[in-house]
């Protein structure tokens, strides 16, 4: 199997090198990655999508995430990370739906473990995308919940410490309903300000809708 190299920015963005994606991690460089949130519309509320991460993955296994996300590789371009949804989920989009959002600074520092990311956000308003509709990549998402928007925004917010959550899990029986109470703690650690600057953001640009 090929190395993964990914390219290597400054904190402003300027490309700084290429590495390996361990070497990312455990040098701590700046790299841009792919973000992508959906939202649909049920009976008048608006959901946001959040995936399971497999208990296989080797960082944050069982933790909830962004709907889907990726690193860019070296002789990529952003627009390459629309693969990312389809590979994740199944769901096949164009980069053209998304609604970009701007960069977010996000870092995860952790013992022999340093994630400094510019984090380039997109929106998807997929009014009528079901849960059920996804196709999960095994190893890699292991379900998938859908919470009111309002509450997950309360949430980064830190207004209210556990939000309610419905959704499925993947089994070695099929798929389970999954209902459950989370709070931040569940979620991968991301730095408090990129989950507030990713619930500012989705909320403007709802209300501009």
């Amino acid at each position: 199997m090929a190395i993964e190299k990914i390219a290597c920015v400054t904190e402003q963005g300027a490309l700084s090198g290429v590495a390996t994606r361990e070497e990312v991690h455990r040098q701590g460089l700046w790299h841009e990655t792919f973000h992508c949130w959906i939202v649909s519309r049920e009976q008048g509320r608006t959901l946001i999508h959040l995936q399971l991460r497999s208990q296989d993955k080797a960082d944050f296994p069982g933790l909830f995430d962004i709907t889907a996300a990726g690193h860019i590789a070296a002789h990529e371009s952003m627009r390459d990370g629309v693969r990312e949804i389809e590979e994740e989920l199944g769901l096949a989009l164009s980069f053209e739906q998304l609604a970009q959002l701007g960069v977010v600074h996000d870092e995860i520092v952790l013992p022999g473990f340093t994630d400094r990311e510019r984090a380039f956000l997109h929106l998807y308003e997929g009014m009528q995308v079901d849960l059920e509709d996804y196709r999960l990549q095994p190893g890699e998402v292991s379900g998938m919940v859908a919470v009111e928007f309002l509450a997950f925004f309360e949430l980064c917010m830190k207004q209210t410490e556990a939000i309610d959550v419905r959704g499925f899990i993947e089994t070695t029986e099929g798929r389970q309903p999954f209902h459950q109470k989370i709070g931040l703690a569940d979620f991968v650690p991301h730095q408090l300000t990129y989950w507030q600057q990713v619930a500012i953001r989705i909320r403007r640009k709802l209300m501009d809708d």
